[in-house]
């Protein structure tokens, strides 16, 4: 019996056929195509490895192979980018090696980027010959020339064969091998056609089997080519976006499954699956439905990768705080207890030794500046062990996975293991490595797989489901290469190269979608979203050649508890649920938040009242109580405050601080006004040493910076009047005040003939914000009327107060600030007495918002334009 080549064998007669030929060695690309035909998975690929392995040739690993590309392109190729001319030559190297091309046929061409390409080629494989290895992009070549003993195979599934796979499947058939290979009558099979002729010159039959009975993907292909009637159980929706349309799906796909349909005969296809991916597992999460996604994930995008990125930075930056604290902090390890965080946080620890000193011995990985390849790889495995890696992994599929893909890496880097490098190096091959390896998404055993095209050549489910029908999408985009374009390859093809053009990778693309429309059984459904972020779409021209009518989905029954709740959340009845009655209860806060009710005790109107007798204010407190009562209320009742965090730059309050210490302390040393600059120097030493100033870059030339800041502001006329004499510095005052208890400091009190002048010194260069006015504007100061009352009545009774003012240390000027009248001042006063008594604390900032500029409490008050639906203010 000869050869054949047979255009369309059905899927019940190829199992009939197995059962009576069991010698026949099936060949599939893909598993799910040997599944369908009941038979285990064995691809060209797999038959070509075994070949080499059996001849002694290796496959190249493919970081090894791209070193060795990287070391042709550093040789071949003048560039100071090495590693990017690298990535951007890669996929051009793989093409013509994919193809079969002759390289010093190549190098003769007629273009300098082609004789360049083929130089770059040729260097490469001279190299993998050296290490005994080939690229696994010219597997299926090699093998053909090493096949010893041919067998009798059963090809199925390779409906868009590569020159490469024919020229291997040509070698490895035997005679009573049969090859099933769709070849309808349309130009869109032309390439098909040329692979048929291409093995009928190999010495194969054609042969055409009359058919019985049509099924349902036979009719879908029939429906394609011909633009017949679509059959009733084929289906397209639309949906408003990609969410939706995720959703709507998997309800149908539970829906079935409820229905007695086994998981493994329903299958979710996407053109881009890295696109849909995400979204598909987020909603089966909810929906509790078994949904495996295969489509590869780059090391790096995983847990895993992510930790040994921070592991090598961390090395590589000496310990800094912020990456140590993420790498010690990581999921995967959570090495540090959350007191020593606590006390992390305080320190901000910066170099090993100080970490050590927090009992966070870091020594494992003080790594030395070069070592060998196997040595780096042994340090990598301690740390790992260290941290326990494995175990945290094993918390997630795809991460366990990613475990030990990262170990058969880290066997690959430590090649040739007396070769020494250093930490940059290695580090760089990790890093590689990460971005090249992949992992499945969502890995594990059974459930509905989410599949592209491609990968279902050959397969049969009974219910198809196809994601994100749309143009640009489904087909994909022919995308050009950027060395090898479509362009160069035309002039290639027309020197006898048999490169692929632009037109046979659209055929490919649609070859793809036809061998698709055979795998459903029973039914096939097509959706696309209208829009994809906010980019609106079109229907795929597919749907519209197969004469599909989009039409709405139909109502499907609530497929997650999480959804249900949303309807019950809006009922008078609720089941019997844990989480409903939380639910309606934050629902309807939530109401009543963004609503025109007034304020209730959510946001802060507690009513429960607070003696003022029992208080003691100052005046920045009276000013928060004016400007907005619950950042009063959320600091110094409910006591909310940020974790404790060190100091890594001189922050705004950091430097007032420091100002007010070093201008203090310089007047203490003198009486005399015009002598306090020759006092500021070590006045501002003892400043930092008394406020713990933590260690700050260049802190050194930034001190000379602010001591000249405040040289100039201490020699400007409104920091000294004329005929002033200074009297007291941080004086401190306390009392009562309208019925309120109040305490506080005047920062500097000069006494002149006129009377006494306050003065309170500012970093800012303009007015602080006092309390809101009528008109809800933050204008009204109460700082200063409180220094006048209690050095007037208090501090130095029967004396005059000639002028109180804040000044400007960075400006070197007096702020001017209007002083309001007794009555406001009585009036304000009384109001916050009516806040205390009533226990009024609403989040009702001041209109410009000026309170909210640095308050920490904006999660807790969540400010907005609700506010101005609320009722009228006390």
């Amino acid at each position: 019996m000869k050869r054949l080549v047979d255009f369309s064998l059905p899927h019940s007669y190829l199992i009939q056929q197995l059962a009576k030929y069991p010698y026949l060695q099936v060949i599939t690309p893909t598993s799910l195509a040997a599944r369908a035909l009941k038979v285990p998975h064995q691809s060209l690929e797999t038959l070509g490895k075994q070949s080499l392995l059996k001849a002694g040739i290796r496959v190249a690993p493919i970081l090894i192979a791209l070193r060795l590309l990287h070391t042709a392109v550093g040789t071949v190729i003048q560039t100071s980018d090495v590693e990017g001319t690298t990535r951007a030559l890669s996929s051009a190297v793989k093409a013509i090696l994919r193809a079969g091309i002759n390289l010093k046929s190549l190098a003769a061409a007629n273009s300098n980027r082609t004789k360049q390409l083929a130089l770059l080629t040729q260097t490469y494989v001279s190299l993998l010959r050296e290490e005994g290895m080939i690229d696994p992009a010219e597997v299926l070549w090699q093998a053909s020339n090493v096949i010893t003993k041919r067998q009798p195979v059963l090809i199925y599934g390779y409906f868009h064969p590569r020159i490469d796979q024919l020229n291997f499947l040509n070698a490895i058939a035997d005679d009573d091998s049969v090859m099933v290979l769709p070849c309808p009558e349309s130009s869109n099979f032309v390439d098909t056609k040329k692979a048929v002729e291409w093995l009928q010159q190999k010495g194969w039959e054609v042969q055409a089997l009359e058919e019985t009975t049509i099924s349902l993907g036979e009719q879908l292909q029939n429906c394609f080519l011909n633009t017949t009637i679509v059959p009733p159980d084929v289906k397209a929706y639309i949906y408003p976006h990609l969410e939706s349309e995720v959703r709507g799906t998997l309800a149908q796909v539970k829906n079935l499954l409820s229905q007695g349909t086994p998981a493994n005969e329903i299958v979710l296809v996407a053109r881009d699956d890295t696109l849909y991916g995400p979204s598909v597992l987020d909603v089966a999460y909810e929906y509790k439905l078994p949904v495996r996604a295969l489509y590869g994930v780059p090391l790096n995008a995983t847990r895993l990768g992510a930790w040994v990125q921070l592991l090598l930075e961390v090395i590589e930056e000496k310990f800094p705080f912020e990456l140590t604290a993420r790498l010690l902090r990581h999921p995967l390890c959570s090495f540090l207890s959350a007191q020593v965080w606590q006390e992390a946080r305080k320190q901000h620890p910066s170099d090993l030794l100080a970490w050590q000193s927090l009992g966070v011995n870091l020594s494992l990985l003080d790594w030395q500046y070069e070592d060998t390849r196997a040595n780096w790889v042994e340090r990598m495995q301690d740390v790992l062990n260290k941290f326990n890696l494995r175990q945290g992994a094993g918390r997630w599929a795809r991460e366990i996975v990613a475990y030990y893909e990262f170990q058969e890496v880290l066997v690959d880097l430590s090649k040739p293991e007396e070769e020494v490098i250093t930490f940059g190096e290695f580090a760089a091959d990790v890093m590689g490595s990460l971005a090249l390896v992949t992992v499945p998404a969502q890995p594990g055993r059974g459930g509905v797989e989410l599949h592209t095209p491609l990968s279902l050549f050959g397969a049969k489910f009974q219910h198809v489901f196809v994601l994100g029908a749309v143009e640009g999408i489904l087909p994909a985009l022919v995308q050009d290469d950027p060395i090898l374009d479509f362009y160069e390859r035309k002039l290639l093809r027309q020197q006898g190269f048999e490169f692929e053009d632009a037109a046979q990778a659209a055929r490919r693309e649609l070859i793809s979608f036809y061998a698709l429309l055979q795998t459903p059984t029973q039914s096939l459904t097509f959706s696309y979203p209208q829009l994809i972020g906010k980019e609106a779409t079109l229907p795929s021209p597919y749907l519209s050649r197969l004469r599909l009518e989009v039409v709405q989905p139909p109502p499907l029954p609530v497929a997650s508890l999480e959804e249900a709740r949303q309807i019950y959340l809006r009922r008078e009845i609720l089941p019997d649920d844990d989480v409903l009655p939380q639910a309606v209860h934050a629902w309807n806060v939530e109401k009543r938040r963004e609503g025109a009710d007034p304020y209730d005790e959510y946001d802060g109107v507690i009513g429960l009242p607070l003696d003022p007798d029992r208080r003691v204010f100052s005046a920045s407190q009276l000013t928060a109580l004016g400007q907005c009562p619950f950042k009063w209320f959320a600091n110094k009742v409910l006591k909310l405050a940020e974790l404790e965090e060190a100091e890594e730059e001189l922050s705004s309050g950091l430097r007032g601080s420091l100002y007010h210490r070093s201008l203090e302390l310089a007047l203490l040393n003198t009486s005399d006004l015009t002598r306090i600059t020759e006092n500021l120097q070590s006045a501002f030493v003892q400043a930092e040493q008394d406020l713990e100033l933590p260690v700050l870059s260049a802190w050194e030339a930034r001190r000379i910076e602010h001591l000249k800041v405040l040289g100039r502001a201490c020699v400007q006329a409104d920091f000294r009047q004329s005929e002033a004499e200074f009297f007291h510095v941080e004086k401190e005052f306390s009392g009562e005040w309208h019925g309120l208890n109040i305490k506080g400091v005047i920062d500097r009190i000069d006494r002149t003939p006129q009377g006494l002048v306050l003065l309170d010194y500012k970093t800012s260069s303009q007015v602080p914000k006092g309390i809101k006015d009528e008109s809800g504007k933050a204008n009204v100061d109460i700082q200063l009327p409180l220094y006048i009352h209690f050095a007037s009545t208090t501090l130095f009774p029967g004396e005059t107060v000639h002028e109180a003012y804040y000044y400007s240390v960075t400006k070197g000027k007096k702020l001017p600030k209007k002083q309001p009248s007794q009555e406001t001042l009585e009036a304000i006063a009384q109001k916050i007495k009516t806040f205390l008594h009533t226990g009024y604390y609403a989040v009702e900032p001041d209109v410009d918002q000026d309170a909210c500029q640095y308050c920490p409490y904006d999660l807790v008050c969540r400010k907005g334009s609700r506010q101005s639906r609320k009722g009228i203010n006390l």
